[in-house]
């Protein structure tokens, strides 16, 4: 497929859009689950709460007050932590970026005045209420909607709207981030995906230029933002660096010459706007640790040297490829993608390898307690693009077998429901403690189990069949709205409705940032 068989970027196909609401919807009906926040999710939205409630960040108080809503085996824990580690300024030691938090301020803002209308209590509101939960949830899920939106956008310029409808539904089902958007949605993963998608869009229209210094502000901020969200997410910055250096490179030697200063100043613009975003963690960091730059893990949770690559990518607990397959393909999608146009998806691909040589130098490279590889769903966004590469790789070598688009289009969609059937087996039934080991420490010199590759698959086909012998328990999580429909009786209503007004208001914001965008490029022409 050609570029000018490829749709308009501003054409917006309600088909398309429609068809990724639909499996939302169907996604929320079986998996979504709002409850107060635990172990690392109650850090994010204390953080959310402290400034929304106390305007400050003395994060003790913030804590406390979710204990009562949480088992008592979790109360006594947390309590022992809040005692015994202390930071060097005497606050609650908080080693989890802020950037969610904020993310999420806002809406307790204009929550919090109207949520005395809503619950009737003698008791002042504490943050935790089920008004608080439930939207904040709701409004983390719909995030990680957003990034899938923001993925198919960009595919469907490279490879037409049927094949990126199809890698963005198939991504929908095939990625950690099924967990973290609707069983444990107050973490930092659908953000995450959402504010480094950002990063990429912004990036894609000037991907071949020399951008105004204006249009580097604008990624720089979206970079800061990122990172504030995740720290690694600088890496971000290579993005722009990469397509800027290369479009500089590929000039004639006069105009590259004339344009030295101006590349300066861009850069400049690019890292100041980022480093100004992100000067808000730099100063949660101050409060917390009394330094400007700081590792809260611990100087010893990363191991630059001596990385974990065959783990992280290959171990049947949590490695990327066992527990995410489409990574794989996703991989082999960008690399033929980069042999085409190496300006555009060389950069995305050297993004994708810094992440995986992040991750794996980490001490816990499994991600410490979580499900499956959670720390790549950050890349959302670039493995959308690159398994939409792979799908159209895939098509162009089948149509030299046989012109049949029905046989190419069920081969498309079958191969997406293996990959579906492979996370949801993981998602139902294993879980780290369940199947692959589990880790016995997370400090440096850590052991942990796990089983053999053999193993591993034999335990997945092993639920294989479930799905047809009790289809029921295999599809519908515990409180899910269909598993409180099914248990009670009753359908939580007030749930759907803050679905539905949520994701009205959300789409509305999508129009309005689109007719920014519109605005913003009308007035920053790339340099000639």
């Amino acid at each position: 497929m050609t570029d000018k068989q490829i749709p308009s970027p501003s054409h917006r196909p309600l088909w398309a859009f429609g068809g990724l609401l639909l499996a939302f919807f169907g996604q929320w009906l079986l998996l979504f689950s709002a409850h107060v926040p635990q172990w690392d999710a109650a850090y994010y939205y204390a953080f959310a709460r402290s400034l929304a409630f106390d305007q400050d960040l003395y994060l003790e108080n913030d804590l406390l007050a979710a204990y009562p809503y949480v088992g008592p085996q979790y109360q006594a824990s947390r309590l022992d932590r809040l005692e015994q580690q202390r930071t060097v300024t005497g606050r609650v030691d908080a080693p989890f970026a802020v950037g969610s938090g904020l993310l999420w301020t806002g809406w307790l803002l204009v929550l919090r005045p109207l949520a005395p209308l809503i619950v009737t209590s003698a008791e002042p509101l504490t943050g935790y209420e089920w008004p608080f939960v439930l939207t904040v949830a709701t409004f983390a899920a719909l995030c990680g909607l957003a990034a899938f939106w923001l993925g198919y956008h960009l595919a469907r310029q490279i490879v037409g709207e049927k094949l990126a409808f199809a890698a963005a539904i198939t991504l929908m089902f095939t990625t950690p981030l099924l967990y973290y958007q609707f069983r444990d949605p107050i973490y930092s993963h659908t953000a995450s995906a959402l504010t480094t998608g950002l990063v990429v869009c912004a990036w894609w229209p000037v991907r071949h230029k020399l951008p105004t210094v204006r249009w580097g502000v604008l990624l720089g901020v979206l970079v800061g933002l990122a990172t504030l969200v995740r720290w690694q997410h600088l890496m971000y910055l290579v993005l722009p660096a990469m397509s800027a250096g290369w479009a500089w490179l590929v000039l004639p030697s006069p105009q590259r010459k004339a344009q030295v200063k101006y590349l300066v100043v861009y850069g400049l613009a690019l890292g100041a706007a980022a480093l100004l975003v992100f000067a808000f963690q730099m100063n949660v960091w101050r409060l917390f640790y009394g330094s400007w730059i700081a590792i809260p893990q611990g100087e010893n949770f990363m191991a630059w040297t001596a990385p974990f690559w065959r783990p992280t990518l290959l171990s049947p607990y949590r490695g990327l490829f066992l527990w995410m397959p489409v990574a794989l393909f996703a991989l082999i999608g960008l690399v033929d993608l980069s042999r085409q146009k190496p300006q555009t998806y060389l950069p995305l691909l050297f993004v994708l390898g810094l992440e995986i040589y992040i991750n794996s130098s980490t001490r816990d490279w499994f991600g410490g307690g979580g499900f499956g590889p959670r720390r790549f769903t950050s890349e959302l966004v670039i493995f959308l693009i690159g398994y939409a590469g792979f799908l159209r790789l895939g098509a162009t070598l089948l149509s030299r077998l046989w012109q049949n688009r029905w046989a190419t289009g069920l081969l498309v969609g079958g191969f997406g429901l293996l990959l579906a059937w492979h996370q949801w087996i993981l998602l139902r039934y294993g879980l780290s403690e369940r199947i692959g080991g589990h880790n016995l420490s997370m400090q440096p010199d850590f052991r942990w189990q796990e089983t053999t590759v053999s193993e591993f698959a034999q335990l997945i086909l092993s639920h294989v069949s479930d799905l047809f012998s009790q289809p029921g328990d295999f599809l519908v999580f515990s409180h899910s709205p269909w598993f409180m429909w099914q248990q009670t009786g009753d359908f939580p209503w007030v749930a759907l409705v803050v679905l539905v007004g949520m994701t009205l208001v959300a789409a509305a914001g999508w129009q309005g940032v689109g007719f920014i965008k519109q605005r913003f490029v009308a007035r920053t022409k790339p340099l000639r």
